[in-house]
């Protein structure tokens, strides 16, 4: 037995054109399809950049945190502080990129006349540090991301602008280039 076969709504005589609202010609579907084309070869380039820019942020990332492993297993021999190191969170260890920071300021800071007797690691802050300086009862607070002869220019200029003023402020707030707080 055979089964009837589905039916169409296209009646005899009819050709599928006549379904539709107007006939396109050859030449309106070929720029259809090109559209489309350029459509998905467009949308793919934008998906494939993406990804690149995505890998390349997260190379950059395993980058650093390989780098940074490194250095706190590499804790340097070559890299030494004299200044007293006070770890409030009692974490135990200091990166590599922390001491050299602490190095290069005690040097910048002995060019000017000054000696650091303290660097306080303070607590839940990861890129700052309190710095005392010998013969100063005020204590400083800097930002690892600012170099450290910028920062050692700051604290020399408000030394002399306090001693001047005769202003004993508690501390004095630096981390910002070319600006500076007291309280």
């Amino acid at each position: 037995m055979r089964r009837k076969s589905k039916k169409t709504n296209v009646k005899l005589g009819q050709t599928i054109v006549a379904e539709r609202e107007r006939a396109e010609s050859d030449s309106e579907r070929m720029k259809t399809r090109k559209k489309a084309r350029r459509r998905k070869k467009t949308s793919i380039l934008i998906v494939i950049l993406m990804l690149t820019v995505l890998g390349l942020l997260g190379y950059m990332w395993m980058v650093e945190f390989a780098e940074e492993r490194r250095s706190e297993i590499d804790m340097g021999e070559t890299v030494e502080v004299r200044a007293e190191i006070v770890d409030e969170d009692n974490r135990g260890k200091m990166s590599l990129r922390m001491k050299t920071y602490i190095m290069e300021l005690e040097r910048a800071l002995a060019s000017r006349g000054y000696v650091v007797t303290r660097v306080t690691l303070p607590t839940g802050m990861s890129r700052e540090l309190y710095v005392d300086l010998e013969g100063k009862e005020m204590y400083f607070k800097v930002n690892l991301d600012r170099g450290a002869s910028a920062t050692a220019e700051d604290i020399a200029k408000m030394i002399k602008y306090l001693e001047e003023r005769d202003i004993r402020p508690e501390y004095v707030d630096v981390r910002v280039d070319g600006k500076a707080y007291y309280k």
